[in-house]
């Protein structure tokens, strides 16, 4: 949880806690006068007759976009009936401030934001961008939302805003100008890029709010409650079993991913590929149905990684799932919204944890370790925050035999040469540590998933590569091939080979077996890529 940046210190002496009130307060009524409301009984209303809309939320000191890209407000109605923004003004301290000049509407009960800028806003939510007209100051500052004739509908003020970190509404019936005060609350979840809100749906702790905007589906999903969030920190799936065997299958999905790992009884799936029917097939031949799944991490929000583990919460199946981990970036993908609903709908009765992969352990450490029964590690490591789309935003997964010495296997969904200079930059090779024997190659075999300079990294023996034999990329680009031979390093891939299984006896040597022929295979749609670097 991100430090409470407006608390004070109960232990610090009386003048300069009556400094610090009095600076407030003489902010907060300074604004007033400017705006003629009564600070005593302020929402920052002047008249009942004016729209019952409040400043929701504010974003006044993003960290992981600039400012003139991160800063926004978000408005909810409390009335009735939906309002039309066109011609309310929005005022600052020291701002020319700006009036909305379209209709943007804001539904009963829902929200819309007011943004400096698009980036980061979710797609189904009603917004408008203001530009350079207003600027939230990091450090003393105040807001005001007026009707068209000028009155004031809500105002609110601060002295200090927390780096990447927004403020919500939690009670809009109590006095909130201040939002140092009881009404307020510093968000916890991240969106976008890694600052952490809730712009364009629900404020974390509203009581008897609506789960979702009226306005639209949520495009990032909205935390759990508490107690469905299980304890932050490691994950250990259970006693230790005897057998220790790990076997990691990368499944053969067609053009995507998914990857399943068992080792003494535990099971983690990584993706799941973009076919539902086809994914429901392997875990009807792996006897997934009616057992339980330990954890499912998703690397990113792309179809072809996604689409199949929609399969695991049908009813029918009857599968447990213990833990869900997902960057949680902003999305208007239906499917994706519908696998979101229904992980929040288990983990808010309690039976499944959620996790954001970037803070897999929800203590703010970079990686998180899973423990399965039969003594391997899956080690989850944050994904750079400012990766450009989602393919640099994957996350990273290196996954550790119970005798590390003996394997170990590096595994980054599609990052790219962003996500993979930024891995060699925050130094993921020297801890936790990114030498590997096996590697999952990114991107399905696109030659800006795979580098000299990853292969120096990681150092595989083997590579595994997860694609469609006819596809419209080119995959496998013949320059991944011509670097995997200049470098003697075997590989195998799934539209040639089927389902490749790698298996890891406690006291032998792994071995690669494959449902059909050979290592070091070609297939009917490689071809070369015109670049290999960012922006494929």
């Amino acid at each position: 949880m991100v430090p409470e940046a407006w608390s004070v210190n109960t232990n610090v002496g009386f003048s300069l806690m009556s400094t610090r009130a009095i600076a407030l307060a003489t902010l907060i009524i300074a604004a007033a006068c400017d705006r003629g409301i009564s600070v005593a009984t302020s929402r920052g209303s002047v008249s009942r007759t004016v729209p019952h809309v409040v400043i929701n939320e504010i974003m006044a000191n993003p960290q992981a976009t600039p400012d003139e890209r991160g800063e926004w407000i978000e408005l909810r109605n409390l009335d009735p009936q939906p309002v039309d923004l066109r011609g309310w003004r929005i005022a600052s301290a020291n701002d020319a401030g700006v009036t909305v000049d379209q209709s943007v509407i804001l539904a009963a009960g829902g929200v819309a934001l007011i943004a400096r800028d698009a980036g980061g806003v979710p797609r189904d939510t009603p917004v408008y961008i203001y530009g350079s007209a207003v600027t939230l100051g990091n450090g003393r500052d105040w807001v005001a939302l007026r009707f068209p004739d000028g009155r004031t509908v809500d105002s609110v003020a601060w002295t200090s805003a927390a780096a990447g970190v927004s403020r919500a509404l939690r009670d809009a019936s109590a006095s909130h100008a201040d939002v140092a005060g009881a009404a307020w609350t510093l968000s916890r979840t991240r969106f976008g890029t890694g600052d952490v809100g809730t712009p364009g749906y629900q404020n974390e702790g509203v009581p008897n709010a609506p789960e979702t905007p009226m306005t639209a589906a949520p495009s990032v999903p909205p935390s759990p409650p508490s107690s469905a969030v299980g304890t932050a920190g490691p994950v250990m799936l259970g006693p230790a079993a005897r057998d220790s065997t790990l076997i990691v299958r990368v499944l053969d999905v067609g053009q995507g991913d998914a990857i399943l790992i068992e080792n003494g009884g535990s099971r983690v799936l990584i993706d799941g590929g973009p076919d539902v029917t086809r994914f429901g097939r392997l875990l009807d031949q792996f006897s997934i149905g009616g057992s339980t799944v330990d954890a499912v991490i998703l690397t990113h929000e792309h179809y072809d990684h996604y689409v199949g583990l929609r399969e695991l919460f049908r009813s029918r199946r009857a599968i447990a799932v213990r833990y869900l981990f997902e960057n949680r970036n902003p999305t208007s993908n239906p499917p994706l919204a519908q696998l979101r609903d229904s992980i929040v709908s288990r983990a808010r009765r309690g039976q499944l944890t959620y996790r954001d992969t970037d803070d897999p352990c929800g203590t703010g450490a970079p990686s998180c370790t899973i423990t399965l029964r039969g003594g391997a590690r899956v080690q989850l490591l944050r994904p750079d925050p400012s990766g450009d789309g989602p393919n640099n935003r994957s996350v990273a997964v290196r996954l550790l035999a119970p005798d590390s010495t003996r394997f170990s296997m590096w595994l980054a969904g599609d990052a790219e040469q962003q996500a993979i200079r930024w891995f060699d930059a925050v130094d993921y090779d020297r801890k936790p540590g990114m030498r590997a024997t096996a590697l999952k190659g990114d991107h399905h075999g696109s030659c800006d998933g795979i580098s000299a300079r990853y292969l120096d990294l990681v150092q595989p023996q083997v590579v595994a590569l997860s694609l469609a034999a006819t596809n419209d990329y080119g995959y496998v680009h013949r320059q991944t091939l011509d670097l995997l031979s200049s470098r003697r390093i075997p590989w195998y891939r799934t539209d040639q080979n089927g389902t490749i299984t790698i298996t890891v006896p406690l006291r032998a040597a792994f071995h690669v077996s494959v449902e059909r022929g050979t290592s070091n295979m070609r297939g009917p749609s490689d071809r070369s890529a015109r670049n290999c670097g960012e922006g494929r």
